[in-house]
């Protein structure tokens, strides 16, 4: 080398090599990974268990509902139990005018909406939904309202995809908490014209009592929303109870893991899981079911075997394997879990609800025994209810 070419070196800075710059490359990478996987560590991260805050209202009550949910649980809870025209009530961090998405249990209420429609002789047992929507041809068309009522139907259990990109969000949203559905009553409407029908047999379906709400919508010239107002809520005096337009504003839940969850409002599915009520308002649901003083309260009747251990009416479920048997219904979406059951013989009822998305089925056992709890059956555990949706 010459002392020109020597000098000129000297002087610059040296290049980076070709083997440097991968280096640098697998650096970030490993970087970035670490931190993924401490994102994913924290998310399989059980957090500590037992419910959070002070215990509110009959304290003998709330000892009831954590002995029969275990220590499996945490955050907040409220419970309503009924015997006759006695109601007590109990929680821990909430009480019995806090608001909590109530899941599938909202399917009792389009349920009752059901019966009462037929009660008013707006449609009977065997209207289809041709007769709904006479657009419709095919084998979709003759679907019975009944059969939907009675999760028999034959449809999906889930609304089908409208679009890739509507499917990817679905998909992701069971692993960032967030609402899986968007489309709108019309598109619920437009999503089942070409969908396929299968077997009338025991299948759960969040799609299906999605269509049947807004059915009885369509034939009544009105909303979802406005039905649950006009024909339950208001009658009964359920202030407290709605179906919400937005998610502005409103409270969250939390996964298993304790990570917050999104509200859900369901878009046109809100038939199937979308109601938010309270456990003050839940009791007058219960007592007004089981006495028959709700509108459509014949919901109730066991019409169809649903599988070994229960038999099933309109969207309520009831026990054949439990000491009294119990009529009830579950819920839960991506931050919450609720359960509902009475006793009619007994008068005797149980609420709870609860704001992170673990089963509490097991509330049963606070007024009826059970060879197998109802945590164990998945007869009416839905969408996973999975992480950001409901069942």
């Amino acid at each position: 080398m010459n002392t020109a070419s020597a000098a000129a070196n000297s002087n610059n800075p040296r290049p980076r090599s070709a083997s440097e710059e991968p280096r640098a490359q697998r650096t970030w990478i490993a970087v970035l990974a670490a931190a993924i996987a401490g994102v994913l560590l924290l998310l399989i991260t059980p957090f500590p268990r037992g419910f959070q805050g002070e215990t509110t209202g009959d304290a003998a009550l709330v000892s009831q509902v954590e002995n029969a949910l275990d220590s499996g649980h945490w955050h907040h809870v409220a419970a309503a139990k009924i015997h006759g025209d006695d109601v007590t009530w109990g929680g821990v961090g909430a009480d019995d005018d806090s608001e909590f998405e109530i899941g599938s249990i909202t399917k009792t209420i389009t349920a009752a909406l059901f019966a009462d429609a037929i009660e008013r002789g707006e449609i009977d047992e065997e209207t289809n939904l041709g007769e709904v929507w006479p657009e419709l041809d095919g084998e979709v068309a003759e679907v019975t309202l009944a059969s939907i009522a009675t999760q028999r139907s034959g449809l999906p259990a889930q609304e089908p995809s409208l679009s890739f990109g509507d499917g990817l969000a679905t998909f992701l949203s069971s692993y960032i908490h967030t609402d899986p559905y968007r489309g709108t009553a019309t598109d619920l409407v437009d999503s089942f014209k070409d969908v396929d029908v299968g077997e009338q047999e025991p299948e759960y379906s969040n799609f299906a009592f999605g269509i049947l709400g807004q059915a009885l919508a369509t034939v009544t010239d009105s909303s979802y929303g406005d039905l649950v107002r006009d024909r339950i809520t208001e009658p009964l005096g359920m202030t407290d109870t709605y179906v919400p337009g937005s998610a502005e504003g409103l409270s969250h839940g939390y996964t298993a893991s304790g990570l917050p969850a999104a509200p859900l409002t369901l878009g046109g599915t809100a038939p199937s899981g979308a109601i938010r009520s309270t456990a003050h308002d839940m009791s007058i649901w219960l007592r007004a079911t089981m006495d028959g003083s709700a509108p459509g309260a014949t919901s109730i009747q066991p019409r169809e075997d649903y599988n070994e251990s229960d038999r099933i009416g309109w969207a309520w479920l009831t026990t054949k394997d439990r000491s009294p048997n119990l009529t009830w219904h579950n819920g839960g979406t991506g931050g919450y879990r609720s359960f509902l059951g009475f006793d009619p013989k007994t008068s005797q009822g149980i609420i709870v609800l609860a704001d992170s998305a673990i089963s509490v089925d097991d509330a049963a056992d606070v007024i009826s025994t059970s060879e197998a709890s109802v945590a164990t059956r998945h007869s009416a555990q839905v969408h996973g209810d999975q992480a950001g949706a409901h069942s």
